[in-house]
């Protein structure tokens, strides 16, 4: 392991940064916290994962300017994203520490409203907003983590904690948190990328939270990043981190709150599952499914929580969703393509038929999601059909469902 360090002076707050082969990113990101107001109480601790592109160049050419004295930089060999935080958060100095992905950003004003906070220590958790951004920087969407009504000071009780679950999403950047609650180098587990539910413990350990309702933070939705591919082991990991919140629950008074996690974690790891690939797919199913028999066993003496948990459906409804969308994407620069050689050619008309059936195509399969019957009775019947004539003409969705479901 190598490092580059340039011995910064005492700060306020620390950012945790992981970077992989993002270096047409990973300027913008650490450009937007260094033209902070207050950024010379921020130190950032720029953690390279073994990239084979040119991120580690780009972070050190960033690193040589005036602005960037407060950087540190370590790099080490690929060890993955949860490594890569475990090792920065050793490395951390100030009493605060937060957390920015190599390609997303933070506001223009992020410090004027977290700084004044930290400096009067009103609060062991901070919490904000998020607002999503296309590849270009366009905002596109918002997450809305934060109830308006429950914005300012407030005490991490059940209730804070059972809001927390009821929101619970896949961004630990979401929140700035006190060093001293914040765990210690293993606050994320190994493998379970960013979705671990041990960000909950983290807020269990808290005092006192404070919630704005700003956009502070923009993460940038983009092909290839790591957060956009749906793979085996990201349904493995949310399945182990749902089990472990059932081993949580012990009949005390905070089962509300793991029970709650646990549902939610659970709906993550389903919807992990209907988006992997066909040949993926049998064994992520097995996995929740496993998962689900577990809860069964669980769950077959409280009375706090469901019997059953029924997933089936609704991992159908988003996989159809899912490979309807990659249709259209893919049908979309066929048409695109038909559209320009229609216009370049003398004989327009000849392409009119080409871009008129990506067109009904586009239009067909939007219907298809639209409309879908997902009734029980409409379920039976298609796996009636699938067993009797086989998975010849059945559509793509039917035909990656193992037997049976």
């Amino acid at each position: 392991m190598t490092r580059v360090h340039n011995g910064p002076p005492r700060t306020l707050l620390s950012v945790i940064i992981p970077a992989y082969n993002v270096e047409h990113f990973i300027a913008a990101s650490l450009e937007s916290a260094l033209s902070q107001p207050h950024s010379e109480e921020i130190e950032l601790i720029v953690i390279d994962d073994g990239s084979t592109d040119h991120t580690l160049e780009r972070i050190l050419e960033v690193q040589r300017t005036e602005l960037g004295r407060n950087i540190r930089v370590i790099h080490q060999e690929n060890r993955g994203v949860s490594a890569a935080r475990n090792r920065a958060i050793t490395e951390a100095t100030s009493p605060y520490i937060g957390f920015l992905d190599s390609d997303d950003v933070w506001s223009t004003n992020f410090t004027a409203k977290i700084m004044p906070l930290l400096d009067a220590k009103v609060a062991d958790i901070i919490e904000f907003n998020v607002g999503i951004i296309s590849s270009a920087g366009k905002m596109i969407d918002t997450v809305k983590l934060i109830d308006p009504a429950t914005v300012g000071a407030r005490p991490c009780d059940l209730a804070a904690l059972l809001d927390f679950a009821r929101v619970y999403q896949v961004f630990p950047a979401a929140r700035v948190y006190k060093r001293a609650r914040s765990g210690t180098a293993s606050s994320f587990r190994r493998g379970a990328s960013t979705r671990t539910p041990r960000r909950s413990r983290s807020s269990m350990r808290a005092q006192s939270l404070f919630r704005l309702a700003d956009n502070l933070y923009f993460y940038r939705r983009r092909a290839g990043s790591i957060t956009t591919k749906a793979t085996p082991f990201t349904v493995m990991s949310l399945a182990t981190c749902a089990e472990e919140t059932l081993e949580r629950c012990n009949g005390g008074a905070l089962d509300p709150f793991w029970l709650a996690m646990f549902h939610k974690v659970f709906s993550y790891a389903c919807h992990q599952a209907a988006r992997v690939d066909a040949r993926a797919f049998p064994e992520s199913i097995r996995t929740v499914e496993a998962t689900a028999a577990h809860y069964r066993i669980f769950a077959a003496n409280r009375t706090d929580t469901p019997k059953e948990l029924r997933f089936h459906r609704k991992i159908v409804a988003d996989r159809r969703w899912f490979q309807a969308k990659r249709m259209v994407k893919r049908a979309r620069p066929r048409a695109a393509s038909a559209r320009g050689a229609a216009a370049c050619s003398s004989s327009r008309k000849s392409a009119r038929p080409a871009v008129r059936r990506q067109s009904t195509m586009i239009k067909k399969v939007t219907r298809r999601v639209q409309h879908a019957d997902l009734s029980e009775e409409a379920r039976l019947h298609r796996r009636r059909v699938v067993r009797a004539r086989g998975t010849a003409g059945v559509p793509f969705f039917h035909r990656d469902l193992p037997s049976g479901q």
